[in-house]
């Protein structure tokens, strides 16, 4: 029979470190194979669908600016995020803790990227139900929404090692139909050199430069640098800086220069933005069939790394809340009712206000690690406490960050300085950590990121 110890650590493997420092011994993946997981995110529709989008408002060639741009911000915060957690061993979330935000003080931005992870899971959700009701008329789309969550589930209980069987399975898959996908588009007339000069009869500017609101539209995209760390903690940590520019930098130049840019010159090659409606069109159910495969693979890792940070707040509300195996249905069920109502649909306007929330959070880690850490001293680089008794309850130095960057941005994200305001929000949302971390770390004098060893031996005998 199966010893307790051996449970226990299959019931930890299967939980994969949600509230724990990831052990070197458990980080047994190549970084290619870590790197697999990563690159199925860039796999995902919604930067076809997004692609698209962009260049029929804009033109090509502001888009290739900004998503030049966009790769070098983004993809420098996720190695820099990845390369910590390799580290360290911790997560997103967990690395928050140690950054500002303290034992409880985290709680908020875990929420945060809980329910970004979950409303892209609606989003990739709904381009899969577009591609199924297009072709399959008769089934109605919330029967497809239900069987889709019924399938992610099993896919995802499993954890890491599920998603990397997942993800290197379902590849050559997604390899061949996209290449089907491309031989077509050509097939239709596209050379290609109408793609990199076009440009729209008219372009809205009065929410700014079309270069500046790609930028903006990018940043809601900052989960990927949050996303790189969740990954990147199972690199082994002799490994990080290969792992992490892989993780965190490769990952984020085939989002932004690559699948992104294909799904623009897709769109115009097809006249249509969504691919869950021109590859049914061109493939019939062959088109389908390759929309569903791309979405379970990215869907699973949307569900995954929710159920990570709920794993973590319930850990923290309670000794006694559920592992990430229960977090996953409340993750899936939350999402399919984001699905039923149609979040797809409002994907513009959804990601650019969630955006001011994910910037305020990532960048305030960001500032931490790099300004107060590494420039100012005033913590010690290496030091990652997370656990309750090495820990503040909270740390004013990153609530004080948010909070601020929040009052600040949502306001102009609701429209109260017209568009161009919305198109600043993000980006204040953004650059007021780089300002208030490093004043408000200095004037609390680093007090607040370690428990002294008075406070935690009373803890513990309390506890």
């Amino acid at each position: 029979m199966e010893s307790a110890d051996a449970r226990t650590t299959k019931n930890q493997e299967r939980n994969d470190y949600a509230d724990e420092r990831v052990p070197v011994a458990f980080r047994t993946w190549s970084t290619s194979s870590i790197f697999g997981v990563m690159f199925g995110v860039t796999t995902a529709m919604i930067f076809l669908s997004w692609g698209g989008v962009l260049v029929m408002q804009f033109g090509t060639v502001p888009l290739v600016i900004g998503m030049v741009i966009s790769t070098l911000l983004i993809g420098g915060c996720a190695v820099v995020f990845s390369l910590r957690a390799s580290k360290t061993g911790l997560g997103a979330e967990m690395l928050s803790r140690s950054s500002g935000f303290g034992h409880l003080g985290s709680i908020p931005v875990a929420l945060i990227f809980a329910l970004a992870m979950i409303m892209y899971f609606a989003f990739e959700g709904g381009i899969m139900v577009n591609a199924i009701h297009a072709y399959f008329t008769a089934i109605p789309k919330w029967a497809i929404i239900l069987i889709f969550a019924a399938l992610i589930l099993p896919l995802t209980i499993y954890g890491m090692k599920a998603m990397n069987i997942i993800m290197w399975v379902t590849l050559p898959v997604y390899i061949v139909f996209m290449i089907v996908t491309v031989v077509i588009a050509l097939g239709q007339g596209g050379s290609g050199v109408e793609f990199w000069s076009f440009a729209p009869d008219h372009v809205d500017t009065s929410a700014g430069p079309p270069v500046l609101q790609i930028l903006a539209a990018s940043l809601g995209y900052a989960t990927q640098v949050a996303l790189s760390a969740d990954t990147g903690r199972l690199i082994d940590p002799a490994k990080a800086v290969r792992g992490s520019f892989l993780v965190g930098g490769l990952s984020q130049l085939l989002v932004f220069m690559v699948c992104t840019l294909l799904g623009a010159w897709l769109a115009l090659q097809f006249k249509e933005a969504d691919p869950g409606i021109y590859l049914p069109a061109v493939m019939g159910i062959w088109g389908v069939l390759f929309v569903v495969v791309t979405q379970l693979r990215i869907n699973v890792v949307n569900i995954y790394s929710s159920s990570i940070s709920l794993t973590t707040i319930g850990k923290r509300i309670s000794s006694r809340a559920p592992n990430r195996s229960f977090w996953v249905v409340i993750a899936i069920v939350v999402g399919t009712i984001a699905m039923l109502t149609d979040l797809y649909g409002r994907i513009t306007s959804v990601m650019a206000f969630a955006a001011i929330f994910l910037l305020a959070w990532v960048m305030t880690v960001i500032a931490d690690l790099l300004i107060v850490r590494r420039i100012l001293k005033i913590v010690p680089e290496d030091d990652s406490p997370y656990r309750k008794g090495e820990l503040p309850e909270f740390n004013p130095v990153g609530l004080i960050s948010v909070g601020i960057a929040v009052v600040v941005g949502v306001p102009l994200g609701l429209g109260v300085a017209g568009p161009f305001g919305v198109t600043l929000a993000p980006f204040l949302s953004g650059l007021l950590p780089l300002l208030v971390v490093p004043i408000a770390a200095m004037l609390t004098r680093g007090r607040f990121y370690r428990r002294s060893e008075v406070n935690a031996e009373k803890e513990t005998q309390r506890s």
